[in-house]
């Protein structure tokens, strides 16, 4: 019998191992996407837009937005959202040159979302960059580290009261005031510094703005949440045992209840179910880090050990549910792991599976090899499982840790923007020939990149080679690039302004010798679908 016991708990610490990745890869994709616009980023227009449009793969409300048209001035602008579309009028009349439209959104799941389009009408008039978003290094650090030690701090004083009130002999224990004060405090501070983030500001003192914008989405009322859960499990409204299990237990479900507010898993649908998931897996999270102090202090003491024989009887049965709950996020977020798979995404989930493995590792080192003997009074085994203990602490926070990077580990504003095919071209000419390669890109933009040969088709290295591009349907006039020689041979350009390649003439000139300009002219082949 206890050896069918042991069977089983190391099935429940498999399956403990297997839910933490399954919701960790459930919840990667953790912000909207822009996946269409209209100008498109780096178009050249002949006549200035009424109107910019931007398009997202779900629902965003629009923070601010922004434009510095070709004088130079920067000029605030409204614009409306409905659904995953935002639409910006332009101001009348806008000169010909570069525009820059910037804007920020919040997310469905209140993740801020920033980036820049970038059109010109009739010619370029300023050199630009492909900025969707310039963070705050210093503002995100901040956000990473209080949200850390908020979330272990939440689950020290809830988890611990939880675990005391319903498995320890003593019952409900005053938890410690400095304890609970610096826990309040990184709340509060994460509050002010996601308003910061939402409204796209650099850390440092902004006002009320940004505790207003944190109330203006879910993120203000989850931190209230976490508040309420707090003071419930550290103030002694009730000493007696079953009103104290009572209000541990309302102080767990309301922590838990905090999380299921915020993060794109929150809103998948059906998003009763999983929200429910989320519920389900932080409240065993928090139950589990919060117990480990106290398991940590009985190991080391001559007190009663029931409570470490209750819990090493009793956990397989909420990791078997938290495994459910994982199998079923994932069932319905699977299909985006591979959108973010070459992201950040992909390193915090590599660290994550080596940290869980590890602590499966020394679960099952402490169940099956340290937990009887130390409840034996074995004093060699009671020390091992001290320092056991002290190293799953150690792992839970670098868990939490990179479990804090999903904020920032979303995909890019292109990642989900259609991939269209390359285009080839040949010119031909008496005494040079081309191959042309366009690598049409997701932001808008094309890759160029050109083969010099012989009329013999044997590789040709002439001085210098440009490229010019002519769009007589728009009135474009000519635009000239300098190639660079790549080291396999070629000539290369990146990231020039071809987001629709329909009308546009190319002039590959090509200088042989310094008595030699050979000129190889044609179309862009038009796209069919």
């Amino acid at each position: 019998m206890a050896r069918n016991f042991s069977l089983w708990a190391a099935f429940c610490l498999l399956a403990r191992v297997a839910g933490l990745l399954l919701v960790m890869a459930a919840g990667a994709d953790a912000h909207a996407v822009l996946i269409a616009s209209s100008p498109a980023n780096n178009d050249i227009l002949a006549v200035a837009p009424e109107q910019i449009l931007l398009r997202f793969n779900e629902a965003v409300r629009v923070v601010r937005s922004s434009m510095v048209a070709a004088d130079g001035v920067a000029r605030e602008i409204s614009a409306n959202s409905t659904g995953a579309e935002v639409e910006a009028p332009l101001p009348r009349p806008l000169a010909d040159g570069t525009v820059i439209f910037s804007y920020r959104v919040l997310s469905e799941d209140g993740h801020p979302i920033g980036g820049s389009i970038v059109f010109h009408v009739g010619k370029v008039s300023a050199r630009f960059s492909n900025v969707s978003d310039i963070p705050s290094k210093a503002l995100h650090a901040a956000i990473w580290l209080v949200t850390i030690g908020s979330t272990l701090g939440l689950a020290v004083i809830v988890g611990g009261s939880f675990f005391n009130c319903w498995l320890s002999a003593a019952g409900w224990r005053a938890g410690s005031p400095a304890l609970a004060a610096g826990a309040i405090i990184l709340i509060l501070a994460g509050l002010y510094l996601q308003g910061l983030d939402d409204v796209g500001m650099g850390l440092g003192w902004a006002g009320l703005e940004p505790i207003a914008q944190a109330f203006s989405d879910p993120t203000g009322i989850a931190q209230c949440l976490k508040l309420v859960a707090v003071a419930l499990a550290v103030l002694p409204l009730a000493r007696r045992p079953w009103p104290a299990r009572i209000t541990s237990a309302a102080a767990l479900a309301i922590a838990s209840l905090a999380f299921t507010l915020t993060g794109h898993s929150s809103i998948a649908q059906p998003r009763f179910i999983a929200q429910a998931s989320i519920f389900l897996h932080v409240a065993i999270l928090l139950f589990w880090i919060g117990s480990l102090p106290p398991l940590l202090h009985l190991s080391r003491s001559a007190e009663d050990r029931r409570p470490l024989r209750f819990f090493s009887c009793l956990i397989p049965v909420p990791f078997v549910l938290m495994l459910l709950a994982g199998l079923l996020l994932a069932a319905m977020e699977m299909p985006r792991i591979d959108l973010a798979w070459s992201s950040l995404f992909a390193r915090v989930l590599a660290v994550k599976i080596g940290l869980v493995a590890v602590l499966c590792i020394l679960a099952l080192y402490n169940r099956f090899w340290l937990t009887a003997p130390a409840l034996a009074g074995d004093p060699a085994a009671r020390r091992r499982l001290g320092w056991s203990i002290g190293s799953e602490i150690g792992l839970a926070l670098l868990i939490v840790a990179a479990a804090s990077l999903w904020r920032f580990a979303g995909p890019g504003q292109y990642q989900y923007a259609h991939a269209q095919p390359p285009v080839s071209l040949h010119l031909h000419g008496q005494k040079a020939m081309a191959e042309l390669e366009m690598t049409p890109q997701p932001n808008g933009t094309a890759d160029i990149r050109v083969s010099i040969l012989t009329p013999q088709f044997d590789p040709m290295q002439p001085r210098s080679v440009s490229l010019g591009l002519r769009n007589a349907v728009r009135g474009i006039e000519p635009l000239k690039y300098s190639l660079t020689n790549a080291a396999d041979g070629t000539w290369a350009a990146r990231n020039l302004p071809l987001s629709d390649i329909a009308g546009w003439s190319v002039d590959i000139q090509v200088l042989i010798d310094d008595f030699n300009l050979v000129h190889l002219e044609g179309d862009l082949p038009v796209k069919t679908d």
